[in-house]
């Protein structure tokens, strides 16, 4: 259990080197400072929930990786309804759709 406390902790420090790199990669001039920080977050909590979604046979997908996806969802959604950055909205929906596949995939292979 504490092994999987430091991963996630270790997981955080490239979540965050992504989404400045992403902010920073595809800038969009035309929105808000603020809405211009939602596209490269969704990518840091999508990669978040693909990189741990495998944890369902500890059941702590529930507490670390499922809220986190449907947070992402939930902004991506937000992204799209404020057309916000293109570019990020498709590596984006791709990601949330990696994300779902692994956790169905460990759920079904744990066989919870």
């Amino acid at each position: 259990m504490i092994g999987i406390v430091f991963l996630l902790i270790a997981l955080i420090g490239p979540m965050v080197l992504l989404s400045t790199f992403l902010y920073f990669h595809f800038p969009d001039e035309s929105v808000g400072r603020m809405d211009r920080y939602i596209p490269p977050l969704t990518s840091a909590l999508a990669t978040w929930a693909f990189c741990t979604g495998w944890l369902w046979f500890y059941l702590f997908n529930l507490y670390i990786s499922l809220p986190v996806l449907l947070l992402s969802i939930g902004l991506h959604l937000y992204t799209m309804s404020k057309n916000l950055n293109p570019k990020l909205r498709r590596i984006n929906a791709i990601l949330i759709w990696a994300a779902c596949g692994v956790c169905f995939l460990s759920y079904f292979y744990f066989d919870l």
